[in-house]
């Protein structure tokens, strides 16, 4: 097993970036790859904290990329343009500097909470690159999320990102599915004590109807919270095999 930590200078953000990487042992040159997205006040060492991201690497035999998301919500703002970054600079540059598939059979993307909300907007805007996409306890009403008593992001933050009703409006991922019509396989999650449940349902009854046999939707037991996120992860992962 290969554990990468990752630095490089990015043209887009004009800093340096870090990601961490699990490569597994087999020394094969077409790995699939699970792009694995933090939450909220994480950082690219997030997942690593909590779950045994080497040994899944090797159980699936795929390479795990974890980004630091800045807590950009994986978006593009006046002073961070972080989703242009991911799609056009930071997936390029990894697949230049590692061995994984450019298919878009093997390309998955995987996220919690604020990640969850980055893997479904990059996987709906962008479904010629990935093939499957899983939240779990994803943020799926940005608006609602900044008005929830109990989301843990400071509002200016919020409203430093989406600064105008207008960006809040193209940045709702129901408009963006609606906009982009995306073709491929899509599962969530969502605790039912977790403060973003109410949410998530709805969510799913909108992929139900528009999304139709491509969507799965898993009810967990518990809140927002690791404890879930760890317990779950190496399910998400059979449901992506």
């Amino acid at each position: 097993m290969t554990l990468l930590n990752l630095s490089y200078r990015t043209n887009y953000l004009h800093t340096y970036f870090k990601a961490t990487v699990a490569v597994p042992d087999t020394d094969e040159s077409d790995y699939p790859v699970v792009w694995l997205l933090h939450g909220h006040t994480g950082d690219n060492t997030a997942w690593s904290k909590h779950v045994y991201i080497e040994e899944l690497a090797n159980k699936y035999n795929w390479v795990i990329i974890m980004p630091d998301g800045l807590n950009s919500f994986y978006s593009d703002a006046k002073f961070l343009p972080y989703y242009s970054f991911f799609i056009n600079e930071f997936i390029p540059k990894m697949q230049k500097l590692l061995p994984i598939s450019t298919d878009r059979q093997k390309n998955y993307l995987v996220g919690s909470s604020m990640g969850g909300y980055g893997a479904l907007k990059f996987a709906f805007k962008n479904s010629d690159k990935f093939s499957k996409v899983a939240a779990l306890s994803p943020i799926t009403d940005i608006e609602h999320f900044r008005n929830n008593p109990n989301s843990p992001m400071n509002k200016d933050i919020f409203d430093a990102i989406f600064d105008d009703p207008e960006a809040v409006r193209k940045n709702q991922l129901t408009n963006i599915f609606n906009k982009e019509q995306p073709k491929l396989k899509i599962l969530t999650l969502c605790g039912d004590k977790d403060f973003m449940h109410e949410d998530n349902v709805m969510f799913k009854n909108f992929l139900t109807i528009h999304a139709k046999n491509n969507y799965t939707w898993m009810p967990v037991n518990g809140n927002h919270s690791w404890k879930i996120w760890s317990k779950y992860l190496s399910t998400v992962f059979d449901w992506l095999k």
